[in-house]
């Protein structure tokens, strides 16, 4: 499960942190970014478990799957909780620090420095998805406006009137609808990324690309199921194959010499 982009504050300075959780086990991938460098820490459950062990030592009777669950929680939401950063050359540390039942809790997300490639599919392919969203969610709606200015027209020739001539608007023109719309000012990057508007844009193309993935799993498993299916038909339309046993009939020679007598005899009486 992808979590959404949060705003992290570290030692005065803001960056965005996002953490993919896998599903029904323990691990995920972790990413920080700056919108210039992004950082990434990828674990599986051998290495959580190592690790929280290791940084909780005086804790026992430890239940990987609970801990874990809780520091998935403690990371996408805003429970009380201290963070501090640290980068090590190519190496970024994020200690977060809570109390669970009065118990001190730590972990350490340990992630080193991504590469071009890390930065494009987490952050500028987001970023381009969420734009193709609202042209879609645009188009939609000029399409919505115009149908609605065909209804009104209708309307109109049947002889209906607007009570209110204020209510009166113009034909709209879609070449001209936005002309007019002014850019909003970013004075923050990171708060502009992780709003509310934002991030339910951000999220909603993930859901769209969750049933995309859905949706084309299930087109592979039909179609190979549609494949099988149509061969067993074929095999049941075919017609049944001859048989190469053959009953063999053999001339019955007492018949023949008889027919042969009685030609002959009748040749002679003839004469």
């Amino acid at each position: 499960m992808v979590g959404a982009w949060r705003k992290v504050e570290l030692d005065g300075q803001a960056y965005l942190f996002q953490l993919d959780v896998s599903e029904d086990r323990v691990g995920y991938t972790c990413y920080l970014t700056d919108l210039v460098n992004i950082y990434k820490e990828k674990i599986d459950k051998d290495g959580f478990t190592d690790k929280f062990v290791e940084i909780n030592s005086d804790l026992e009777d430890v239940d990987i799957l609970e801990w874990f669950k809780e520091v998935n929680s403690i990371m996408n939401s805003d429970v009380e909780k201290k963070l501090k950063g640290e980068i090590v050359g190519d190496f970024f540390n994020l200690e977060i620090k809570w109390f669970s039942d009065e118990i001190p809790i730590r972990w350490i997300f340990k992630m080193t420095r991504g590469s071009p490639s890390d930065f494009h599919d987490q952050v500028t392919k987001s970023l381009l998805l969420s734009m193709s969203l609202l042209l879609g969610e645009r188009e939609e709606l000029v399409a919505t406006i115009r149908s609605k200015d065909l209804e009104i027209e209708d309307y109109e020739n049947s002889g209906a009137r607007l009570t209110r001539k204020a209510l009166k608007t113009t034909w709209f023109k879609p070449e001209l609808a936005f002309n007019e719309t002014k850019t909003v000012v970013i004075e923050d990057e990171l708060a502009f990324l992780t709003s509310e508007q934002i991030q339910s844009i951000m999220n909603k193309t993930l859901a769209k690309k969750v049933e995309d993935e859905v949706d084309l799993k299930g087109k592979v498993n039909g179609s190979s199921s549609q494949a099988s299916k149509s061969i067993i038909g074929e095999a049941k339309s075919l017609p049944p194959k001859l048989s190469n046993k053959r009953k063999v009939v053999k001339p019955d020679l007492a018949k023949i010499a008889d027919s042969n007598k009685k030609n002959k005899r009748s040749k002679l009486n003839s004469l």
